[in-house]
């Protein structure tokens, strides 16, 4: 049986090779379904510099639709990268600072009024200040907040696996567009520190409370937050030793950025593909498959993937 999505991806190439003057109209229809029938793109670089990382959001984005799929003119965009830690960048403990500051960049460009924000393990002001992402932000000419103790609100976990209710950080709640900017590490008692794992820098509350039942709770803090797009860091993944140690032997250089609406399946293919680690065995993916929140195999994804 073909179904529709294998349709459009055989069609792709047949389509492409329409000279443009012949039936344009048909093929900006055929065009705007692939985009949206994509689940995720994936651009790969030959090396990581400033030019390369700018040329990778550049396509990463085009392919999915355009920055003006997430975000209008107006709009109040957050960008939630990996800040949690006291780290220098190279230490592959937070996210990218360049990434950031260059989806930042895209962002305010468009309109959109843009802040970035974590609510880190250590010290505020020295993660922002050591990870390089409040230099970042200002190069950009956004808003980097700290967030404040009082401004979480308590909300409901619709079916929740093991909370009734979370704290969710009260601008993450008002806002019109979520940027999930994970870095791909390893992590001693997630397996992975993924995308579905860093919402955990919008909750509020004990974080020693959260890392019983972790994996549960991380899908529950995804139940509570609905994050419109997904970048993942995989220029350098931590693959040992994580979230917050390793040595430069720990590090390996991907040179990868996944774009993707689903963090369970941008989880998935970046446990899969770039960690080598079988989706399944790791309990937040597990139970958020089976929670109908996101397929964890891999073959049944469309994916489009680009070199820079």
């Amino acid at each position: 049986m073909v179904t529709r999505k294998s349709f459009l991806n055989n069609i792709k190439d047949l389509l492409m090779a329409i000279p443009v003057a012949g039936l344009p109209w048909l093929k900006n229809i055929y065009a705007k379904d692939m985009v949206s029938s994509r689940d995720l793109v994936v651009v790969k670089a030959k090396t990581i510099t400033d030019t390369s990382i700018a040329a990778m959001v550049k396509v990463g984005l085009q392919e999915m639709g355009g920055i003006e799929r997430f975000v209008k003119r107006g709009s109040k965009v957050i960008i939630k990268p990996n800040i949690a830690f006291n780290s220098t960048p190279d230490r592959a403990h937070t996210t990218n600072p360049f990434l950031v500051e260059t989806v930042a960049r895209i962002c305010k460009n468009a309109g959109a009024r843009v802040t970035i924000m974590d609510r880190p393990v250590h010290n505020a002001r020295l993660c922002y200040h050591s990870s390089r992402i409040e230099e970042a932000a200002k190069r950009a000419g956004v808003n980097c907040e700290y967030m404040n103790r009082d401004r979480f609100k308590t909300v409901h976990v619709t079916q929740g696996l093991n909370l009734d209710t979370v704290d969710v950080y009260k601008e993450i709640l008002e806002a019109d567009c979520i940027i999930n900017m994970p870095i791909a590490k390893h992590h001693n008692a997630a397996m992975l520190s993924l995308s579905m794992k860093n919402l955990m820098g919008v909750i509020g509350g004990n974080r020693g409370f959260y890392h019983v039942n972790l994996h549960r709770n991380i899908v529950d803090f995804n139940k509570a937050v609905k994050v419109h797009l997904t970048i993942m860091d995989g220029l350098r993944i931590l693959t040992k030793h994580g979230p917050s140690s390793g040595g430069p032997e720990d590090i390996k250089e991907t040179k990868t950025i996944i774009f993707g609406i689903n963090p369970v399946m941008v989880d998935t293919y970046t446990a899969h593909y770039l960690f080598g680690i079988e989706p399944s065995s790791i309990g937040y993916l597990s139970l958020a498959s089976h929670a109908g929140m996101g397929s964890i195999n891999v073959n049944t994804y469309s994916v489009i993937t680009k070199i820079v």
